[in-house]
Order: structure tokens, then sequence, then C-alpha cells
């Protein structure tokens, strides 16, 4: 298949498929594509195995094949996120036919993480880089645009992109220091081990100095250590905003976008430029979409979402509420955003 076939759009049927770049390959430097519907993508919570059934078309082909394809003249834009902050339910109310494709968490972008971590051949991670961003950039239907939320450890990687893709946007949707760390709570162990693995991985893209000593790190606790995840989150996007400007990158708080939903998703519609109304974000903000769970597809909405914080705030409140004040006394020392500047919604 020749790069003028590969980006050309493709018709929005139930059974059309869209041949989205999955993997990379890093032994053979081939990628591997999906033959994904779009009934199977909006069943799919994320692009990734446990969502994706093995019985889905699948090719691999070597990456030569695709190397001298130019850029492809869909805008791609990103929800770049803090974990926790609804950002899937964001991904989902913004794919809609004639507007926009959603990727929820492509696989391929954390390839990308890996690769870059592991390669000592930065150039050929930039030209494997920018392949999967043209190959990422492809909707269901002609006219609208590819929306990726990648997942949080691509965070460390979102200047590369960037760099990349001069007509790319971003918003950054982050939770509140105590709200993160409440759903970091939540979840137990899997989520403290989570929060851990997140530090890890920014840490090692980004090399941010948080004034403390391997020695110090080691003995703070899991909430300690996603607090400081979150602050690095805050602290690189802020940098970025800088870097690219407030016409490129734009932020909102969690609950500023549950607050009023429609009035949020006009307005990433405007930064992103999609073909969205006033009166179609109106009408998705009420829909089903934000009645149900954006992962698990039970009842849900925002009392649920109150009642479900509650309970873990009766459950480790002292917790949460000590290592929230010892990381703002962290971000007031090292000179660290709380709250992010270039809000989406003033």
């Amino acid at each position: 298949m020749d790069a003028e076939t590969m980006v050309e759009p493709i018709r929005d049927t139930p059974t059309t498929a869209l041949r989205l770049a999955y993997r990379y390959e890093e032994a053979t430097d081939s990628f591997h594509f999906l033959d994904l519907t779009r009934q199977l993508h909006e069943k799919a919570t994320f692009l990734t195995d446990e969502y994706i059934t093995a019985d889905v078309p699948r090719q691999i082909e070597p990456r030569r094949d695709y190397s001298a394809m130019e850029q492809p003249q869909t805008p791609l834009h990103f929800i770049f996120h803090s974990g926790f902050c609804c950002s899937t339910l964001m991904a989902r109310a913004l794919h809609h036919p004639g507007v926009a494709t959603s990727l929820s968490e492509p696989t391929l972008l954390r390839d990308m993480v890996g690769f870059q971590s592991r390669t000592t051949d930065q150039d050929r991670y930039q030209d494997v880089l920018n392949t999967s961003l043209s190959l990422l950039a492809r909707p269901f239907e002609s006219g609208e645009s590819v929306i990726a939320k990648p997942s949080c450890i691509v965070n460390g990687h979102a200047e590369d992109i960037l760099k990349m893709r001069a007509a790319s946007r971003a918003v950054f949707l982050y939770a509140p220091l105590r709200v993160f760390l409440n759903s970091i709570t939540r979840k137990g162990i899997t989520g403290r081990l989570w929060g851990r693995e997140l530090f890890i991985g920014l840490q090692k893209a980004n090399h941010m100095d948080l004034s403390f000593s391997e020695e110090q790190l080691f003995g703070q606790t899991d909430l300690q250590i996603a607090g400081l995840a979150w602050l690095i989150q805050n602290m690189r996007f802020a940098t970025l905003i800088d870097q690219f400007g407030e016409s490129r990158i734009r932020t909102i708080e969690s609950e500023a976008f549950l607050a009023d939903p429609a009035r949020a998703l006009r307005a990433v519609a405007t930064l992103f430029e999609l073909n969205l109304s006033a009166e179609e974000a109106s009408a998705i903000s009420e829909s089903a979409i934000f009645k149900t769970h954006s992962k698990f597809g039970d009842d849900f909405d925002a009392d649920s979402r109150r009642e479900e914080r509650m309970s873990a705030e009766n459950a480790h409140a002292d917790e949460i509420e000590k290592v929230a004040i010892w990381v703002e006394t962290v971000a007031q020392t090292i000179n660290a955003p709380m709250v992010m500047p270039a809000p989406l919604l003033s």
C-alpha cells in the first residue's frame, strides 16, 4: 500500500474499518495495524490489548513502506492529562461523526516512550515518532480532525510531539490535587503503584529538580510520590505553555469541565477548530455519555462521582490532607504551579 492510499480518509459506515497504527516493533522496525470498525472502536475504552479483541484483523508492515509519506492534512490534536480527571469522558464526548475521531490512549504512543528510553539512535526515534504521528492522523470520515488522548506517561514527551507538529494544539486536563490523591487512594495498591510508576516515567523523561535526594525520595510514602508526579506534570505543562504559547496549549481543571461540560466542549472545539456548534455541544453534554461511566459503561453521573469521592475521603481524609499540604509546601519552595496558567475557561 503506497503513502497516498494510506492517508486518504475512509467513508463513514458501521462496517468500514479504520486502519489503526497500533504498535511499533523495534526488532523488525515494523508497524502493527488493526482494521477497527467504528462500532468496535467505540466499544473499546482504550486502544490497548485489554479492550480490543484478539480476532480484530491485524497486519505487520515494515516502516520503510511509510518512511517517505508526507504529513497528512488532517489536524492531529491532543488531550494531555494528569490522570483521574475525566479525560476519557472528554475524548468520548468529542468523538462525533463529521467532527472528530478520538483515539483514547493509543498503544503506539506508549511504544514511542519505551523506544525513546531504550534506543541510542535518537535520529531514528525522531523518524519513527514522525511516521507514527502521520499514521495516527487518519479519521473515520473526511473532514474530521483526529484527537489523541495519550496515557499520562506520554506527558513527558509532549514537547517532542508539539515540536514535530506545528499545527497541533493541546488541552492539558488536570484534577485538583486533593481530587487526584483521592482517586489514588480509592484504587488501593493498584493506584499507589500507578502513582510511583508515573513518577518514575516522568522523571526519566524530564529530570525535574524537586530539591530531594534519592535517599529522601526513597523514604517518601506512595501518596507523597504520587503527589510529586502530579506536581511534575503541572511544572512540565507550565513550561510548555511558555514555550508554545496559549494559542496552542490551554488548561482546564476536571471540576470546571464537569461543572459546565457544554461550555468546556465548545471551548475545546474552538481551540481545535472543530466543526461543533454550541447546540451540538449542549446536546452532547446532556447525552448518555455524561450519564455512564466512561471506563465501565454503567450508570454514573455527577452525583455518583461525588458519592464515590466522599467514600474515599471518609476512609483516607487524614492521609490525603496531610500529603496535600506537604505537596503545596513543596510547590511553594520550588515555585511550581498549583493552579495552571492559560485556563481554557475564563
